[in-house]
């Protein structure tokens, strides 16, 4: 049987596409080398009673109308933001509440970043509509200026001196912005980091629900689901995509290839490189990948005292100095010595993570090379990932640590092995002006489309403006262009 669609991975991006290509009437399969659905939206059992969710603890929210469109209310998957985070140095802490009711200013800025965010996705979906596939060789456009352009050019520390004012307040919300990622800021263009400010999806019962819920939502479209096989190649044939090849030697004939891997990992693990133009192979070279962060899930045999107001992120010692020396460091390939970190007590929220008279501890760690300058990620490397997480726990937790019964350390390497994410990115790219606004390396053919007919790329380019939105900007596209007669 040919189908309308393939789709590569049975994450968020690739079920939601899946869902609403189904939905139009298009034959649609996806492919997943995992024995189940979710991708980094997953929860897991790390130690006997004990669930987590491996990669993140919070998305962003799914945007209104592609919840509404795949019915997720109905089928249990309900974002709720998280009542504050706190940041704790030495000496103080401060804390911002979701409302920021008391703090009108913050207010107000927290609401233009996702109003950027929001304005991004929308200017992304309106090039779906006004860009048709070009070829490799059309001249580019010239591009109107995009949302948010002002901060490409403007450091993280220079937007929120202006916007915010208060030193404590601004540090707090840069190492939320830089959370379990890199930056200097100071650098010009750092500014754009604050777009991931727009995370707000914790989802009840784990990340895990969703997956479920995503997925109840393809098959109930009529979607078809492979899993436990590994695509091993996207095939062309009369200079288009024709299907993928599959580790058993078997194929699905497709007009249309929906990838939901990153840039690098979709042409460097699919194709050839001999069999592709040379346009292609320097534009996918020139893209730079930014995977930062590690990952300790901590299990405690006991409950903690004042959990219940901990239920968001908990920075520790938050500083623009100590954020860019760790970034000096991930360049230089070294671990810092004080690496960012960022504590949530997920069981607080839902208890059902951990046993009863438990808790569950997760610290997200930044600026964590993936590439190491003296050798490989041995189990030396990963104590010292798991020694800083643990002293931040005890800094933030007096006492906490001596009841720690076991740890589970996913550095960048592991990210990388599960999710098929270039060096363990998982943002799908550096985040800077000239990868993020005209949606990738081809100008002259705009995200989710690329320069091989009957490709399309639904990685994490869409990351800051919604969870599955790179999902559905491809599956809208698809389904636009096999309406035009596109993809005979």
């Amino acid at each position: 049987m040919r189908y309308d669609a393939a789709i590569i991975g049975a994450g968020a991006e690739g079920l939601a596409a899946a869902a609403l290509l189904a939905a139009s009437g298009a034959r649609t399969i996806v492919v997943e080398r995992s024995e189940r659905a979710g991708g980094r939206a997953t929860t897991r059992e790390f130690h006997p009673g004990f669930r987590a969710s491996p990669f993140a603890d919070e998305l962003p929210a799914i945007p209104a109308d592609i919840h509404r469109a795949l019915d997720l209310s109905r089928r249990g998957a309900i974002f709720r933001p998280a009542p504050a985070s706190c940041a704790i140095w030495p000496d103080r802490q401060s804390v911002l509440r979701q409302n920021a009711g008391s703090a009108p200013r913050l207010r107000r800025f927290l609401n233009d970043i996702a109003r950027r965010a929001a304005d991004i996705r929308a200017r992304a979906v309106g090039e779906i509509d006004r860009a048709p596939h070009r070829s490799l060789f059309a001249g580019p456009a010239a591009p109107a200026p995009w949302p948010g352009e002002d901060w490409m050019v403007t450091p993280l520390e220079a937007v929120l001196a202006r916007e915010i004012g208060h030193a404590d307040f601004a540090a707090h919300l840069a190492s939320a912005a830089l959370s379990g990622q890199v930056a200097d800021p100071f650098v010009s263009g750092s500014a754009l980091h604050l777009l991931t400010l727009n995370r707000s999806g914790l989802v009840t019962a784990g990340l895990g629900t969703l997956a479920d819920a995503l997925l109840g939502a393809a098959r109930e479209a009529g979607a078809e689901m492979f899993f436990g096989v590994d695509a091993t190649d996207i095939r062309l044939a009369g200079g288009r995509v024709s299907g993928i090849g599959l580790a058993d030697g078997s194929g699905i004939e497709a007009r249309a290839v929906i990838s939901t891997l990153d840039l690098k990992r979709t042409f460097l693990s699919f194709f050839q490189w001999n069999g592709l133009p040379q346009e292609i192979v320097h534009a996918v070279g020139n893209f730079r990948m930014a995977g930062a962060v590690a990952r300790v899930l901590f299990a405690l045999d006991t409950t903690l005292p004042g959990a219940a107001i901990a239920r968001g992120a908990i920075h520790l010692s938050p500083d623009l100095e100590n954020l860019a020396e760790a970034n000096s460091a991930w360049r230089a390939g070294t671990i810092a010595p004080r690496l960012p970190v960022t504590l949530r007590i997920v069981s607080a929220g839902d208890p059902t993570l951990a046993r009863a008279g438990c808790t569950v501890v997760t610290a997200t760690l930044g600026a964590v090379p993936y590439r190491l300058f003296d050798g490989a990620w041995t189990r030396e490397k990963r104590e010292q990932l798991r020694r800083q997480a643990a002293a931040a726990l005890e800094t933030a937790m007096p006492g906490a640590g001596a009841q720690v019964v076991a740890a589970d350390v996913i550095a960048p390497p592991d990210i990388e092995d599960a999710l098929g994410a270039t060096d363990g990115d998982l943002l799908g790219g550096e985040l800077a002006a000239d990868q993020l606004f005209g949606a990738g390396p081809w100008p002259d053919s705009p995200f989710p489309r690329c320069p091989l007919k009957g490709l399309y790329l639904a990685g994490s380019w869409l990351a800051m403006s919604g969870t599955c939105a790179a999902g559905a900007a491809a599956a809208r596209t698809v389904a636009r262009d096999l309406a035009a007669g596109l993809l005979k």
